[in-house]
């Protein structure tokens, strides 16, 4: 069935569809939509389970989902099959069809032209510039992790907040708080960890200070530095972090 065929039909529970203009249009009425494209890339990386999807998606609520995954098997997308049995939680799991495969050049495309072309990183109400996710993914080292999968929560001290997650199938970081249990929760401010990304600062400086708390196992706090060994600190990169002086770029956050 061609894109134009989909595009005419009317799927219960899916965006409206309606074919017009050209092939572009109908796909972004096809999967334009805030969570398909994002349920699709959770199954290209490995998360085959419901709970697993969920816990990747923050902000995605469990009907929701299940409303993705139903519309995305309808299209042809998705095939939902009987789990194996290994996880006595789950009874279904989920896999991308030839058809779902085929969106994996298109998922690529548009996560490069995000990179290079997103807009410059947006600045909170006190001015201060807003954590920058794709540092704080780059500079965690997935073989210093004490488990096969962590979530970190960050609480910042200016409202903002941001949650990393590494497995096997790699690191990803987002902003907001995950509604799952993460396995360390650190609440610090911009500047604090801009200082700890830079080698301003130590970790042990910043928890002497009070500048920086942790909730969660005593063994994950004591290791939390050294989980981000790809840090310029550690690297020994020489810091070109933010000119504080007069007429310096303040807003610069790389951590």
């Amino acid at each position: 069935m061609t894109l134009e065929e989909l595009g005419s039909r009317q799927l219960a529970d899916g965006p409206f569809v309606n074919a017009d203009y050209c092939e572009v249009s109908t796909a972004t009425r096809l999967l334009g939509d805030r969570w398909s494209l994002l349920v699709v890339r959770e199954l290209f990386v490995g998360n085959t389970r419901f709970t697993e999807i969920q816990e990747a998606l923050p902000g995605l609520s469990r009907g929701l989902l299940a409303s993705r995954l139903g519309y995305l098997t309808r299209l042809g997308i998705v095939d939902r099959r009987v789990a194996d049995g290994t996880d006595l939680r789950a009874k279904y799991s989920y896999a991308l069809s030839d058809s779902g495969k085929a969106l994996g050049p298109v998922l690529t495309a548009l996560g490069d032209w995000a990179a290079k072309w997103k807009p410059p990183t947006a600045t909170n109400v006190g001015g201060e510039a807003m954590l920058d996710l794709e540092q704080l993914r780059e500079s965690f080292d997935p073989s210093a992790m004490p488990a096969d999968r962590m979530q970190i929560q960050f609480l910042l001290s200016d409202s903002d907040a941001a949650w990393l997650r590494a497995d096997r199938t790699g690191v990803r970081a987002c902003r907001g708080v995950n509604e799952g249990s993460p396995d360390l929760v650190v609440r610090t401010s911009l500047s604090t960890l801009n200082g700890l990304y830079w080698g301003q600062s130590t970790c042990r400086e910043a928890i002497a200070r009070h500048d920086i708390s942790f909730d969660g196992p005593m063994a994950y706090a004591q290791a939390f530095s050294g989980w981000f060994a790809n840090r310029p600190a550690v690297r020994g990169v020489e810091s070109d972090g933010p000119d504080r002086s007069e007429g310096g770029d303040a807003e610069k956050v790389h951590f």
